[in-house]
């Protein structure tokens, strides 16, 4: 118990609890593991859990009529999903899927909204986190209204270098999550130019590695920050 309560208190939603509030958030949480292609669940179906991430990446899509996936994030260790609906009965509003093997504490909705009810601390810490979210779509919708294609495969790799990356001398050390092609159906660019971006970054050294580990070199966070 101590070791997933160490876990549980490392997530940020629970940071500020007292031990007896962790044992309570605890005594509502079940442990799940996926592996890589698992679905956590289905984009519509009904909404029966609220998830924690331990360990892993979880990618979260929604499909047009024409059958295409459109990725709407990519999340890691301590994020929670999904991020709306806990006081309706709205379905998930997107399919979310193991990018690796994955495991998650997941807590009932019911039991959750409970918590959130009795508990005005969780309760704050659910709504900073809801405001984190809302500014960070508001940066997701500004990148797509004002980026050029460069801007935005940099925007996404500085993402994904801050929620999967490890930090290091030489600069953040990270395995690319999803394809080129998923990349560019993200940022509503071609996978053409994701691959031209990527290339020109491989060629000037700013990104060097394969595909089992990349690396942004220190010159690439410089660049951006001009």
């Amino acid at each position: 118990m101590q070791h997933y309560d160490a876990i549980l208190s490392s997530i940020e939603l629970f940071k500020e609890l007292q031990e007896d509030q962790l044992a309570r958030v605890m005594q509502i949480t079940t442990e799940y593991r996926f592996v890589r292609g698992d679905c956590i669940f289905m984009e519509g179906q009904p909404r029966d859990h609220v998830y924690f991430i331990v360990r892993g990446l979880v990618k979260i899509y929604r499909v047009d009529r024409e059958g295409r996936e459109h990725i709407v994030n990519v999340l890691g260790r301590g994020q929670m999903f999904p991020h709306v609906g806990f006081f309706d009965d709205r379905p998930y509003p997107g399919t979310a899927e193991a990018l690796t093997s994955v495991i998650l504490y997941g807590i009932a909705s019911h039991k959750f909204e409970q918590v959130l009810i009795d508990d005005p601390r969780i309760a704050r810490s659910v709504m900073r986190m809801m405001g984190k979210m809302i500014l960070t779509l508001q940066g997701k919708l500004r990148e797509m209204v004002l980026f050029d294609a460069r801007e935005r495969v940099y925007a996404l790799l500085r993402h994904f270098a801050q929620e999967v990356g490890t930090e290091m001398q030489d600069g953040i050390h990270f395995k690319m999550p999803i394809t080129h092609t998923e990349i560019a159906n993200m940022i509503g660019i071609s996978r053409e130019s994701v691959n031209r971006i990527w290339n020109d970054l491989r060629r000037v050294g700013t990104v060097t590695g394969d595909k089992e580990e990349w690396v942004l070199q220190n010159q690439f966070f410089d660049e951006i920050s001009r």
